[in-house]
């Protein structure tokens, strides 16, 4: 019997046998799409630094990525990456983190960084509370 293997398994952690998301969540959703997009792109995971806040959305690069990750305090996300990218200018840097950290407690962050015109990618999966407002 030949054993299937996922098409994007060389970008996650060979230790990672199983997921944190819960039934239903579209985090994996939203996983598998940045990394279809690398792989489509024929880009490196060596090339990547991943910052997330706190939260479900913050466990979609980690622990799951076979690349560099930082998990920050909670709101700061993009001021980690901005200090990243600051550092490292070479790598590429995307922010993948709740709405709470990066439009709530984090707001000004993200604004700041739009003035600045940083080079990285922000992704805001969607909330819990945009999917059932009764929340």
């Amino acid at each position: 019997m030949k054993e299937i293997i996922h098409p994007l398994h060389r970008f996650i952690r060979p230790s990672v046998t199983s997921t944190t998301n819960c039934p239903g969540c579209g985090n994996g959703i939203v996983a598998q799409s940045i990394l279809r997009a690398i792989d489509e792109l024929r880009m490196d995971m060596d090339e990547f630094v991943f910052v997330s806040g706190i939260g479900c959305a913050a466990w979609i690069p980690s622990p799951f990525f076979n690349a560099d990750v930082l998990h920050s305090i909670p709101g700061r996300p993009i001021a980690y990456a901005l200090g990243i990218k600051m550092g490292l200018p070479q790598k590429k840097v995307m922010v993948v983190s709740g709405d709470g950290d990066l439009v709530a407690i984090g707001g000004n962050h993200l604004i700041h960084n739009a003035r600045r015109n940083v080079e990285m990618t922000v992704i805001v999966p969607l909330g819990e509370w945009e999917k059932n407002p009764r929340l």
